[in-house]
């Protein structure tokens, strides 16, 4: 798995391209509730995160892990499939 920081710039890149703004002016400290994502946005990005890793993640993982920072951290412990 890449470093936190590899996975901060892939989740808010795929963010922006989602929510339509610069991905990279999305702070790592931001939560997802407060970029406006629902919960059927939330499982897409979860879809797109899956992919990216070879991970297999939970449905509310984005509500376990509120932050892009706390988000790819958790990420960042797991081993691909």
């Amino acid at each position: 798995m890449p470093p936190a920081s590899d996975i901060e710039r892939f989740c808010k890149a795929g963010l922006g391209a989602m929510l339509d703004r610069d991905g990279a002016g999305i702070e790592s400290s931001a939560t997802f509730a407060s970029l406006g994502l629902d919960s059927a946005a939330a499982v897409h990005f979860v879809l797109e995160v899956e992919q990216e890793y070879g991970v297999e993640l939970y449905p509310g993982v984005t509500q376990d892990y509120p932050t892009i920072a706390q988000f790819a951290e958790y990420l960042g412990t797991l081993k691909s499939i």
